[in-house]
């Protein structure tokens, strides 16, 4: 039960985030702030407002979020209250409209998006735009006019996205969004006549934790969501390029090899975040690897010897020489390479020393000709004009893609990170990565959602920059729902079957035809047998009755669907411990009759048995992404399974008349 809050505590054993600082106050947190301070000093330009907003600015820079926070709130409070006069907006004539058609025109299809929000790969001088208040000394971002000629002789101006995971495990809906952005995005530009295509790449620089088993998995649900990439790549094809690129940058000073142990990394950075908090005019010398002025030659020969193996694992990596002074934490020399004694499953044991992602999608996005990387919002710092991403390759002297960040998506009673499904499925709290309750693709796949109501869902929430998106599940559920009740075949199916013998009213079996879909005769008839002796669902059964209840009691009528008969109950049959086992009523036609309630119902001898699943929610706590104390704990697999009667029939998927829809479980399969 409290492994919920074992999870989330888990999740915070590490360094906190470069966003976050003292007082728990986020830079997200602080850059909100302002936004609404700024917004109303635009209403009342009120100058103690203004005083406010750049001591803000100050705490902000200094990373001191917290007082940011305070002081942008503050001077939210006072240009609300201000008696300065509001400022009125003179309206602007609209600009005439472009002579150049544009098309907006949204694509059809699974892939598709609501329009194209990229950028045009022709504009892409400065791929990512500054931020605030930060030196053009350290725009690292912008192409010169030869690197981007070079990239568009090579593309034909079209627009170039990847999905890039790691295959570290199996896809869940999360995957599902990057991939409808990604696709879509290049969809739209290709129908649009602009060019597109995305590449499906595997970010495989982690041999510990990644198998062929997770690769399988990844491109068996590309195809299943309907996406076809133009070609399917891996990093680690990419090796010796990343391994002569990181030689070059040895060579030219902005790489060395450091020794420092992974308590002594932490301690460093802890000084020199103060550091910047105290706003000291020299970085001190505790802040920094004693290794980080190696010179040149003394680093190739370590990273030779890394290279070779003459190292044990944690003793020697290779870390970029990064902007100590930039308030952009992940510019303080961030790991490149470190050594991994593990066998690959894509390179095999060729190499022990491997990139780290931070080193290696950047240069790949260049080599591949990405024109829009497209990221989560956790990559924003690292993807800044001044961050590690474009750094790098600005050091490197090679293409600069533009760089997107979006929200990541969260869904309420469940998570969706890796790491933590892993966790669920390695210590039994679920049945495998395709457990049913799980919103991995697999999982889904078996709870019989289709791709199209998937990319449906996708395309309902969206993308947006404004933090962590949390979605509420019946919003998920509701897109297979609409999607199924237009295409399902009905039947009858009976959970908690109880016997109903008919002893009088009916001489012979009935046979009637039962329509498939009650609005869509294209789906054609079924044929039903109405026999003397019925099951309906103990639920639809009770010995007391009140005016509130709708279903069947001692001496009171209900109908049966689709017969055209009514029946009473006459008789209650009990086994010696006075549990109600069965019924016996009559039945008569129906005539103009209304009788209060109408049940389904099977006939034995024309249903089979079938073993049912009911799935509820994976934990019991709406939000089990919160810090350990936001939410009481609680992690309840919250799974029954009954067996009862039901029509089912061998596959397709069927909706359950007053039960929601089931797909048949593939044939062998013997996992719940």
């Amino acid at each position: 039960p409290e492994f919920c809050q074992k999870m989330t505590s888990d999740s915070h054993d590490a360094a906190p985030p470069a966003s976050e600082a003292a007082g728990g106050v986020t830079k997200s947190a602080a850059k909100n702030a302002k936004s609404d301070a700024q917004k109303y000093y635009k209403k009342k330009s009120d100058p103690e407002g203004l005083k406010k907003i750049e001591e803000g600015d100050e705490a902000f820079k200094a990373s001191d979020f917290a007082k940011a926070k305070s002081l942008y709130d503050q001077a939210t409070e006072i240009c609300k209250s201000s008696t300065v006069e509001s400022n009125k907006k003179t309206k602007e004539p609209a600009p005439e409209a472009s002579k150049e058609p544009v098309a907006k025109k949204a694509v059809d299809g699974p892939l598709s998006g609501t329009k194209l929000l990229l950028s045009n790969p022709k504009d892409n001088i400065q791929a990512k735009p500054m931020r605030e208040g930060v030196s053009e000394e350290y725009n690292y971002a912008k192409n010169t006019e030869e690197l981007l000629k070079a990239h568009l002789s090579a593309t034909g101006g079209k627009y170039i996205t990847r999905f890039p995971p790691e295959p570290n495990g199996y896809l869940h809906i999360g995957h599902a969004k990057a991939m409808n952005f990604n696709f879509g995005q290049a969809n739209i530009a290709r129908e649009q006549g602009l060019g597109g295509e995305t590449i499906m790449r595997f970010d495989d620089t982690n041999p510990e934790a990644e198998k062929q088993e997770y690769i399988d998995s990844i491109l068996a649900n590309v195809h299943f969501l309907g996406n076809k990439p133009v070609r399917v790549t891996y990093s680690s094809d990419y090796f010796q390029e990343l391994y002569d690129f990181a030689v070059q940058l040895i060579k030219s000073g902005n790489a060395y090899v450091c020794h420092q142990t992974k308590d002594q990394v932490k301690a460093s950075r802890d000084v020199l975040r103060q550091a910047h908090i105290d706003h000291l005019p020299t970085i001190p010398a505790a802040a920094m690897s004693p290794w980080r002025d190696t010179g040149v030659e003394e680093n190739l020969a370590k990273f030779e010897k890394m290279r070779t193996g003459q190292y044990e694992e944690g003793e020697a990596f290779l870390r970029m020489k990064g902007v100590l002074t930039s308030d952009n934490p992940a510019m303080w020399d961030t790991v490149f390479y470190r050594i991994k004694y593990s066998e690959h499953p894509h390179s095999g044991s060729k190499w022990c020393v491997y990139p780290t992602y931070d080193y290696t999608h950047c240069i790949v996005d260049s080599l591949e000709n990405i024109t829009h990387s497209l990221c989560t919002l956790e990559f924003e710092s690292r993807q800044a004009a001044d961050g590690p991403y474009y750094w790098l390759l600005n050091a490197l002297g090679i293409y600069k893609p533009v760089t997107w960040e979006y929200s990541r998506l969260n869904i309420t009673y469940n998570v969706l990170s890796k790491r933590r499904l892993n966790t669920l499925v390695t210590r039994g709290y679920v049945n495998g990565w395709d457990d049913p309750r799980l919103l991995t693709l697999d999982g889904l796949r078996r709870r019989g959602y289709t791709p199209t109501a998937i990319n449906a869902f996708c395309e309902q929430i969206g993308v947006t920059r404004s933090g962590t998106i949390t979605t509420q599940m019946h919003v998920l559920e509701n897109c297979i729902r609409k999607e199924l009740d237009a295409a399902a075949p009905r039947v009858y199916a009976v959970l908690k079957p109880l016997k109903v013998v008919i002893t009088a009213g009916l001489d012979a079996d009935l046979k009637f035809a039962a329509p498939n879909h009650p609005t869509d005769a294209s789906k054609g008839e079924r044929q039903q047998v109405f026999t003397k002796v019925i099951y309906i669902s103990s639920d639809d059964f009770r010995e007391q009755d009140d005016a509130s209840y709708y279903g069947l009691a001692p001496g009171k009528d209900v109908g049966l669907l689709g017969t055209g008969y009514i029946l009473r109950c006459e008789n209650v049959v009990r086994d010696s411990a006075g549990k109600v086992t069965g019924l016996e009523g009559v039945v008569r036609p129906r005539g103009q009759e209304k009788p209060k309630g109408t049940l389904q119902w099977i006939s034995e001898g024309h249903a089979v048995t079938a073993e049912v699943r009911l799935y509820s929610y994976l934990f019991t706590c709406e939000n089990p992404n919160s810090p350990p104390g936001a939410k009481p704990p609680g992690a309840a697999p919250a799974a029954a399974a009954a067996a009862g009667r039901g029509t089912l029939r061998r596959g397709g998927t069927r909706r359950w008349r007053r039960r929601t829809w089931r797909a048949r479980r593939a044939a062998g399969r013997t996992s719940p």
